[in-house]
């Protein structure tokens, strides 16, 4: 994953992850449900609890929450326009926020790892593009 924000940032405005190959090609309803498969979303509500329980009752200064709030943005948008599909889009911008506050907070995870294997492989993060 990037060391920091503002090079989870850079990743997606200069496609680095989340390229137009990332979305040619695929079937958004199958990595949709996939993605909705048992496994796969205990690990991602998983991690997403440990980064809440650890992020608490932070008061994150306004320049980490202007990044994290960029990140989620840029890659929602990115993933909306290439696929006309707001329920993927809404996923992907979950997983860079997800990636945005671990990194924000310091948390590594293997599960959140293989997430970002996933779109640095060029692929949506599903059960069948994971390597645990």
């Amino acid at each position: 994953m990037e060391s920091s924000l503002q090079d989870l940032l850079a990743a997606i405005t200069e496609e680095r992850v989340l390229t137009p190959e990332v979305f040619s090609d695929i079937d958004c309803d199958e990595i949709l449900t996939s993605r909705e498969d048992g496994e796969f979303e205990r690990e991602w509500n998983r991690v997403s609890n440990l980064i809440d329980k650890e992020w608490g009752d932070r008061d994150a200064d306004d320049e980490v929450e202007g990044l994290i709030e960029d990140i989620r943005e840029h890659s929602f948008q990115i993933a909306s326009q290439a696929t006309d599909e707001h329920e993927l889009a809404g996923f992907i911008a979950d997983d860079f926020e997800l990636f945005a506050r671990a990194i924000a907070i310091e948390i590594t995870d293997p599960f959140l790892e293989s997430l970002w294997e996933a779109y640095e492989n060029g692929e949506i993060p599903s059960p069948a593009s994971i390597q645990e």
